[in-house]
């Protein structure tokens, strides 16, 4: 058994302490942020698992990720205490007739970057069986099927009253940044944990870590969440649009998020009348039942990311750092965390993605 100090407890923090708890270590956790995780950007998140939807703007080294990914999500949620809303039926892409040079487009990037398996180009019947609501408004749609959402409110919940219980969880102020000497004043009013007594650190804190990696930056999301009684879509859907792809997720009894914007900002700031009218407006593009939905929660949050808009392990004299997640954490967790865990094993071997570590 090992001892662990992970600080922050976004996504990728509590995923990883409940990782190693499952081990059989111990984790004590170091956090800003409150025990539901709400400021955090896996909180104000769609939570898809989008291998190849996400591989067709960012390379095929996504779709490598998030497929182990996606294979790890179906046994790690398997383990929680309560069960966690896991939909994988997949992904459709649509778009209007007046947009469709946006979803050509989209398909001939699709067959560069993927294999030709990857999708199913669907006419308006073969639609009409999938999702007959969308059948109206689309004459066709590509259907990825490896792909996958959860309901990260539900997960946030569940990881947070389980490490509540088995982990020494201390709150604290921002830290600006990291240090031996900083760590220091952190670890010395728990009596049972000093510094020697560590097998490693662990900084998860996303956004928070901007002045330990000068590349870090914030990329600024928006999403709409909503209640549609009318509306009982079983797949994510992609909307093509020549600003941006909006995605559409489902959540349990008849919610949704919906999400597009990709803004190159630190700004925490509310969602903006331009984003929520566009957002709002693709809803009721998607299908009419979305005209009496309830708006639920209106929601913005800056992304974590690095150059190459790919996750990195970094290590350095205290611990490690484990970040650049950018709009990826769901895809990108499970993968990184189980390369990270064979890392902190010496389990070089097991190691996946070695090429964006800096060891």
């Amino acid at each position: 058994m090992k001892r662990y100090l992970v600080i922050g407890s976004g996504l990728i923090g509590r995923l990883l302490s409940w990782r190693l708890l499952q081990a059989g270590h111990t984790v004590n956790i170091l956090s800003s942020d409150d025990k539901m995780g709400t400021d955090s950007a896996g909180y104000i998140a769609a939570a898809m698992i989008a291998p190849a939807t996400e591989a067709i703007s960012g390379g095929a080294k996504v779709r490598e990720i998030g497929l182990r990914s996606l294979q790890l999500w179906s046994h790690w949620l398997e383990e929680l205490p309560e069960t966690v809303f896991y939909q994988n039926n997949g992904t459709l892409v649509v778009a209007h007739s007046s947009d469709k040079v946006e979803l050509d487009r989209y398909q001939r990037r699709a067959v560069h970057v993927l294999d030709k398996d990857v999708f199913e180009k669907i006419n308006q019947q073969q639609l009409f069986h999938l999702e007959s609501d969308l059948a109206d408004n689309f004459d066709e749609a590509m259907l990825f099927k490896q792909e996958a959402c959860l309901d990260n409110r539900q997960l946030f919940r569940i990881l947070g009253t389980l490490l509540s219980e088995h982990c020494n969880w201390q709150q604290c102020k921002p830290i600006k940044t990291l240090s031996d000497k900083i760590i220091k004043t952190f670890i010395k009013p728990s009596s049972d944990l000093s510094e020697d007594s560590l097998d490693a650190v662990v900084d998860c804190r996303g956004n928070g870590a901007i002045f330990d990696l000068p590349d870090l930056r914030g990329v600024r999301g928006e999403i709409i969440s909503v209640h549609a009684p009318e509306v009982s879509f079983k797949h994510s859907i992609r909307l093509m649009h020549p600003r941006y792809p909006f995605y559409l997720v489902p959540r349990p009894n008849n919610k949704y998020v919906l999400g597009a914007t990709v803004i190159e900002s630190n700004d925490r700031s509310p969602v903006s009348i331009r984003s929520g009218l566009e957002l709002m407006s693709a809803l009721y593009s998607l299908h009419r039942g979305f005209a009496e939905a309830r708006i639920i929660e209106m929601s913005s949050h800056c992304r974590p990311s690095l150059t190459n808009n790919m996750p990195t392990i970094k290590r350095n004299s205290w611990g490690y750092h484990l970040n650049g997640f950018y709009r990826h954490g769901y895809l990108f967790g499970p993968a990184i965390i189980a390369d990270f865990l064979n890392i902190l094993d010496d389990q070089t071997e097991k190691i996946m993605f070695s090429e964006y570590y800096d060891l």
